[in-house]
Protein backbone atom coordinates (compact mmCIF):
# COMPACT_ATOMS: atom_id res chain seq x y z
CA UNK A 1 0.00 0.00 0.00
CA UNK A 2 2.97 2.75 0.94
CA UNK A 3 6.08 2.49 -0.53
CA UNK A 4 9.15 4.89 0.81
CA UNK A 5 12.03 4.55 -2.12
CA UNK A 6 15.53 6.59 -0.99
CA UNK A 7 13.64 9.13 0.73
CA UNK A 8 15.33 12.41 1.69
CA UNK A 9 14.35 15.68 3.37
CA UNK A 10 16.17 18.87 4.50
CA UNK A 11 14.19 21.61 5.92
CA UNK A 12 15.72 24.93 4.62
CA UNK A 13 18.48 25.89 1.68
CA UNK A 14 22.07 27.10 1.53
CA UNK A 15 24.14 27.22 4.80
CA UNK A 16 21.15 26.77 6.64
CA UNK A 17 20.19 24.17 6.04
CA UNK A 18 19.16 21.49 8.22
CA UNK A 19 19.03 17.75 6.93
CA UNK A 20 15.55 15.79 8.56
CA UNK A 21 15.67 12.20 7.03
CA UNK A 22 18.29 10.20 4.74
CA UNK A 23 17.78 7.14 2.54
CA UNK A 24 14.47 6.37 4.15
CA UNK A 25 13.62 2.80 2.50
CA UNK A 26 10.47 0.76 3.75
CA UNK A 27 7.03 -0.70 2.75
CA UNK A 28 3.99 -0.56 4.47
CA UNK A 29 1.24 -3.97 3.50
CA UNK A 30 -2.48 -2.96 2.87
CA UNK A 31 -4.09 -3.20 6.40
CA UNK A 32 -1.06 -3.28 8.49
CA UNK A 33 -0.20 -1.30 11.42
CA UNK A 34 3.32 0.53 10.30
CA UNK A 35 4.77 2.07 13.96
CA UNK A 36 7.80 4.91 13.52
CA UNK A 37 10.32 5.46 16.78
CA UNK A 38 12.96 7.21 17.44
CA UNK A 39 14.49 9.60 19.39
CA UNK A 40 13.11 13.49 19.47
CA UNK A 41 14.22 15.39 16.48
CA UNK A 42 14.75 12.30 14.76
CA UNK A 43 12.37 13.46 11.73
CA UNK A 44 9.03 10.72 12.68
CA UNK A 45 6.70 13.62 12.65
CA UNK A 46 8.58 14.81 9.22
CA UNK A 47 8.07 11.63 7.52
CA UNK A 48 4.48 11.84 8.82
CA UNK A 49 3.74 14.53 6.11
CA UNK A 50 5.72 13.76 3.78
CA UNK A 51 3.63 10.22 3.75
CA UNK A 52 0.31 12.59 3.94
CA UNK A 53 1.41 14.74 1.08
CA UNK A 54 1.51 17.69 2.88
CA UNK A 55 5.41 18.09 2.28
CA UNK A 56 7.62 17.14 -0.89
CA UNK A 57 10.36 14.91 -0.17
CA UNK A 58 13.88 16.76 -1.51
CA UNK A 59 15.05 13.06 -2.91
CA UNK A 60 13.09 9.75 -3.37
CA UNK A 61 9.45 9.20 -3.53
CA UNK A 62 6.36 8.24 -2.11
CA UNK A 63 3.90 6.12 -3.69
CA UNK A 64 0.56 4.77 -2.34
CA UNK A 65 -0.82 2.14 -4.23
CA UNK A 66 1.34 2.30 -7.02
CA UNK A 67 0.84 6.34 -7.24
CA UNK A 68 2.91 8.87 -6.38
CA UNK A 69 2.31 11.08 -3.99
CA UNK A 70 2.68 14.66 -4.86
CA UNK A 71 -0.46 16.53 -2.49
CA UNK A 72 -2.18 15.55 -0.23
CA UNK A 73 -4.63 12.28 -1.38
CA UNK A 74 -8.61 12.44 -0.36
CA UNK A 75 -8.34 8.90 1.44
CA UNK A 76 -5.63 9.99 3.95
CA UNK A 77 -6.41 10.58 7.11
CA UNK A 78 -4.22 12.40 9.68
CA UNK A 79 -4.45 12.79 13.39
CA UNK A 80 -2.71 15.19 15.09
CA UNK A 81 -0.73 15.44 18.71
CA UNK A 82 -3.36 18.16 19.60
CA UNK A 83 -6.53 16.51 17.89
CA UNK A 84 -7.02 19.62 16.21
CA UNK A 85 -10.28 20.77 17.23
CA UNK A 86 -11.96 23.84 16.73
CA UNK A 87 -12.61 25.41 20.89
CA UNK A 88 -16.18 27.50 18.94
CA UNK A 89 -17.49 24.01 17.53
CA UNK A 90 -19.22 21.09 19.43
CA UNK A 91 -18.44 17.70 19.03
CA UNK A 92 -20.58 17.30 16.40
CA UNK A 93 -19.55 20.44 14.75
CA UNK A 94 -15.90 18.76 14.69
CA UNK A 95 -16.72 15.60 14.01
CA UNK A 96 -18.76 16.34 10.72
CA UNK A 97 -16.26 19.48 9.58
CA UNK A 98 -14.26 17.05 7.21
CA UNK A 99 -17.78 15.74 5.71
CA UNK A 100 -19.09 19.67 5.72
CA UNK A 101 -16.22 20.81 3.71
CA UNK A 102 -16.58 17.87 0.77
CA UNK A 103 -20.17 19.31 0.80
CA UNK A 104 -22.06 16.30 2.41
CA UNK A 105 -25.44 17.12 3.38
CA UNK A 106 -26.69 16.92 6.61
CA UNK A 107 -28.52 13.70 6.28
CA UNK A 108 -25.65 12.08 4.83
CA UNK A 109 -23.23 13.51 7.92
CA UNK A 110 -26.28 12.08 10.18
CA UNK A 111 -26.21 8.79 8.65
CA UNK A 112 -22.12 8.45 8.46
CA UNK A 113 -21.43 9.94 11.75
CA UNK A 114 -24.26 8.77 14.08
CA UNK A 115 -23.10 4.99 14.24
CA UNK A 116 -19.57 6.53 14.33
CA UNK A 117 -20.12 8.24 17.84
CA UNK A 118 -22.00 5.45 19.13
CA UNK A 119 -19.15 2.90 18.16
CA UNK A 120 -16.75 5.20 20.00
CA UNK A 121 -18.65 6.13 23.00
CA UNK A 122 -19.45 9.84 22.24
CA UNK A 123 -23.55 9.65 22.24
CA UNK A 124 -25.04 11.87 24.69
CA UNK A 125 -21.81 14.30 24.01
CA UNK A 126 -22.69 15.78 20.30
CA UNK A 127 -23.65 19.53 22.02
CA UNK A 128 -20.75 19.51 24.28
CA UNK A 129 -17.06 21.47 23.35
CA UNK A 130 -14.11 20.74 23.09
CA UNK A 131 -13.28 22.48 26.96
CA UNK A 132 -16.08 20.23 28.13
CA UNK A 133 -14.30 17.28 27.27
CA UNK A 134 -11.40 14.68 29.30
CA UNK A 135 -8.57 14.02 26.83
CA UNK A 136 -9.44 10.70 25.99
CA UNK A 137 -12.93 12.36 24.59
CA UNK A 138 -11.25 14.57 22.51
CA UNK A 139 -9.08 12.12 21.40
CA UNK A 140 -12.69 9.96 20.22
CA UNK A 141 -13.60 12.96 18.01
CA UNK A 142 -10.70 13.60 16.48
CA UNK A 143 -10.98 9.87 15.38
CA UNK A 144 -14.50 10.24 14.82
CA UNK A 145 -13.75 12.71 12.28
CA UNK A 146 -10.91 11.11 10.35
CA UNK A 147 -12.70 7.86 10.36
CA UNK A 148 -16.26 9.65 8.54
CA UNK A 149 -14.15 10.24 5.66
CA UNK A 150 -13.54 6.34 4.84
CA UNK A 151 -9.83 6.77 4.61
CA UNK A 152 -8.06 3.67 3.63
CA UNK A 153 -4.63 5.03 5.12
CA UNK A 154 -4.47 7.16 8.82
CA UNK A 155 -1.56 8.58 10.13
CA UNK A 156 -1.08 9.33 13.61
CA UNK A 157 1.29 11.94 15.42
CA UNK A 158 1.86 10.45 19.22
CA UNK A 159 -2.21 10.25 19.39
CA UNK A 160 -1.86 8.97 22.78
CA UNK A 161 0.77 11.01 24.55
CA UNK A 162 -1.36 13.19 26.60
CA UNK A 163 -3.59 10.86 27.99
CA UNK A 164 -3.18 8.84 31.46
CA UNK A 165 -1.77 5.38 31.53
CA UNK A 166 -5.38 3.66 31.44
CA UNK A 167 -7.11 6.23 29.39
CA UNK A 168 -4.06 5.79 26.78
CA UNK A 169 -4.37 1.51 26.68
CA UNK A 170 -8.44 2.08 26.28
CA UNK A 171 -7.82 3.78 23.22
CA UNK A 172 -5.46 1.41 22.25
CA UNK A 173 -7.27 -1.06 22.21
CA UNK A 174 -10.14 1.49 20.62
CA UNK A 175 -7.58 1.60 17.62
CA UNK A 176 -6.80 -2.05 17.25
CA UNK A 177 -10.63 -2.68 17.22
CA UNK A 178 -11.07 0.17 13.98
CA UNK A 179 -8.15 -1.33 12.69
CA UNK A 180 -9.72 -4.87 12.45
CA UNK A 181 -13.25 -3.99 11.59
CA UNK A 182 -11.84 -1.73 8.46
CA UNK A 183 -8.65 -2.95 7.50
CA UNK A 184 -6.86 0.51 7.20
CA UNK A 185 -3.39 1.13 6.24
CA UNK A 186 -2.04 2.35 9.72
CA UNK A 187 1.38 4.47 10.19
CA UNK A 188 1.75 5.47 13.76
CA UNK A 189 4.39 8.11 15.54
CA UNK A 190 5.12 7.16 19.07
CA UNK A 191 7.57 8.10 21.88
CA UNK A 192 6.56 5.11 23.97
CA UNK A 193 7.93 1.73 23.19
CA UNK A 194 5.27 -0.37 25.13
CA UNK A 195 2.84 1.71 22.87
CA UNK A 196 4.68 0.66 19.59
CA UNK A 197 5.40 -2.69 20.63
CA UNK A 198 1.22 -3.09 21.18
CA UNK A 199 0.09 -1.90 18.21
CA UNK A 200 2.98 -1.98 15.26
CA UNK A 201 2.95 -5.02 13.41
CA UNK A 202 5.92 -3.59 11.86
CA UNK A 203 8.31 -1.32 14.13
CA UNK A 204 10.83 1.28 12.34
CA UNK A 205 12.94 2.41 14.94
CA UNK A 206 14.75 5.34 13.66
CA UNK A 207 18.20 7.03 14.53
CA UNK A 208 19.00 10.46 15.52
CA UNK A 209 18.49 13.56 12.97
CA UNK A 210 19.30 13.19 10.57
CA UNK A 211 16.90 10.28 10.65
CA UNK A 212 18.02 7.22 8.98
CA UNK A 213 16.42 3.20 9.87
CA UNK A 214 18.58 1.92 12.43
CA UNK A 215 15.92 -1.20 12.35
CA UNK A 216 12.35 -2.76 10.89
CA UNK A 217 10.92 -5.74 13.44
CA UNK A 218 8.05 -7.52 12.93
CA UNK A 219 5.91 -7.74 15.03
CA UNK A 220 3.01 -10.43 14.70
CA UNK A 221 1.52 -10.49 18.35
CA UNK A 222 0.94 -6.57 17.59
CA UNK A 223 -2.76 -5.93 18.81
CA UNK A 224 -3.91 -8.68 21.05
CA UNK A 225 -4.72 -7.62 24.55
CA UNK A 226 -3.32 -11.05 26.12
CA UNK A 227 0.26 -10.08 24.21
CA UNK A 228 0.55 -7.71 26.96
CA UNK A 229 1.46 -9.61 29.00
CA UNK A 230 3.27 -12.51 27.41
CA UNK A 231 7.55 -13.05 27.63
CA UNK A 232 7.33 -12.29 23.85
CA UNK A 233 5.71 -8.69 24.35
CA UNK A 234 8.59 -7.86 26.59
CA UNK A 235 11.05 -9.68 24.67
CA UNK A 236 10.21 -7.24 21.91
CA UNK A 237 9.99 -3.94 24.26
CA UNK A 238 13.91 -4.78 24.96
CA UNK A 239 14.58 -5.05 21.46
CA UNK A 240 13.46 -1.76 20.46
CA UNK A 241 14.81 -0.28 23.39
CA UNK A 242 18.40 -1.14 22.65
CA UNK A 243 18.34 -0.20 18.96
CA UNK A 244 17.16 3.52 20.50
CA UNK A 245 19.96 2.92 22.76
Amino acid sequence: MIEVSDLGYTYGTGRGAVPALANINFCVPAGQTCVLIGPSGCGKTTLLYLLAGLLQPVRGEIRVGGERVTKPRQRTAIILQDYGLLPWKTVWGNAALGLALRRFSPRQQEERLRPLLAGLGLTGLEKRYPAELSGGQKQRVAIARALSLEPDILLMDEPFSALDALTREGLQQTLVAIQNQRRLTTVLVTHNIEEAVFLGQQIIVLTAAPGQIKGVLTNPGAGSQEYRFSGDFHHCCTRVRRLLQ
